[in-house]
């Protein structure tokens, strides 16, 4: 008996992995247990987290992705679904077909592994895409399917929508006609497309037959350290958040509902900030980036590759980070800014750079402190 493509579409997806890189966890960045999200939404309970490690039981896992949006990191990635490709895959398109793997639907459209995987980022990157309504086929499964129950999600989903756009977010149709604009097709009629010809349309490369899928993932014979840029810190190499940059790119073209809060929260320091450059050096997606010389040293920041994971709040030793909603673009399209930049003068006693706090402070704060010290037990053998 021959497969429908869906179930070849689901045969694909079936050979995604999941991709988990834990040194970019913000847990073990900042050596706290601050961030659950992905274990919190996980419907196997297949992840267990610590400050050492992000521990993916591959047993329970079922590959439903939902943990992917959940990580403001960037983390967790499945070379079965990536989100530019999603996107790119309903540019052009009023109306999308979105099928998880429980669906029956046989009109064509694009394949996910979960309907979980949606968040108002991607959905609001369809929009400026010009994607007007998107229907969810396989709703109807989600009560008893093994890949967990997307609904509480998606009413989520569209409430934030609403924040978002407001009248200009597309549609969520919930409860679709299997190719109610489509012409009814049978599988027979169709020219057949064998599970290796399907394979090879990886990468959302829609089949261009009498029914068009699309499966945006990575392609068998491509390699996932060629699809996602790097950024480059001093400790941690840097991935791009693939969800925060699909939405980052097309910022301008977002119908973003007026006199709304955008969804970026741009960073600032106060005078409490020791200069420690802890948070620059810890930051997860490269928003933050900090950089020290003999001379001075500076913070600075990049709106649209925050994903306000809180990390940088969470570790200021000094509680000197804020943080506010931005509400115009252009707050967002400036690009890097500083936060601080503070010349440095070597330490008349170890020689160390630092940062003074008057014009005549000659010593770093702890060969100042090892001077008191000093003085006192000279005036305690004086006196």
């Amino acid at each position: 008996m021959r497969m429908t493509r869906s179930e070849q579409a689901a045969g694909y997806l079936r050979l995604s992995e999941m991709i988990v890189e834990e040194e970019l966890c913000i847990n073990l960045r900042g050596r706290l247990e601050h961030c659950t999200r992905c274990r919190d939404v996980c419907p196997s309970d297949a992840l267990r987290l610590s400050v050492d490690a992000v521990d993916l039981d591959r047993q329970k896992c079922t590959g439903c992705n939902s943990c992917l949006p959940s990580c403001p990191a960037g983390a967790l990635r499945s070379s079965g679904f990536l989100p530019e490709r999603f996107v790119a895959a309903l540019a052009g398109r009023e109306r999308i077909d979105l099928h998880c793997r429980a669906s029956t639907g046989s009109g064509g459209g694009v394949v996910i592994p979960c309907h979980s995987v949606l968040d108002a980022r991607l959905i609001s990157a369809a929009r400026a895409e010009g994607v007007e309504t998107l229907a969810l086929h396989g709703l109807d499964q989600c009560a008893q399917c093994r890949y967990g129950d997307a609904r509480d999600r998606l009413r989520h989903l569209a409430e934030t929508l609403d924040e978002w756009l407001g009248e200009a977010a597309p549609r969520l149709d919930l409860e679709p006609v299997d190719g109610a604009r489509k012409a009814a097709r049978e599988y027979q009629d169709q020219p057949h497309l064998s599970r290796r010809a399907f394979l090879r349309f990886g990468g959302a490369q829609a089949v261009t037959q009498a029914a068009d899928w699309v499966v945006p993932g990575l392609s068998p014979d491509e390699a996932d350290t060629e699809v996602l840029p790097f950024y480059q810190s001093r400790v941690y190499p840097q991935r791009t958040v693939q969800y925060q940059a699909v939405l980052a790119s097309r910022v301008g073209r977002v119908p973003w509902r007026d006199g709304a809060p955008l969804p970026w929260k741009p960073r600032s320091v106060n005078a409490l900030c020791s200069g420690c450059l802890v948070c620059g050096e810890r930051c997860p997606t490269g928003a933050l980036q900090a950089s020290e010389s003999g001379q001075a040293q500076q913070l600075s920041f990049d709106p649209l590759l925050c994903s306000d994971c809180l990390l940088c709040e969470r570790i200021c030793p000094e509680g000197a980070m804020a943080s506010r909603s931005a509400l115009t673009q252009n707050e967002l399209e400036m690009g890097r800014s500083l936060l601080f930049h503070r010349r440095q003068r070597p330490c008349g006693r170890c020689g160390t750079p630092f940062v003074p706090e008057g014009p005549t402070e000659e010593n770093c704060r702890v060969c100042g402190n090892e001077q008191e010290l000093d003085d006192e037990w000279l005036d305690m053998l004086s006196g």
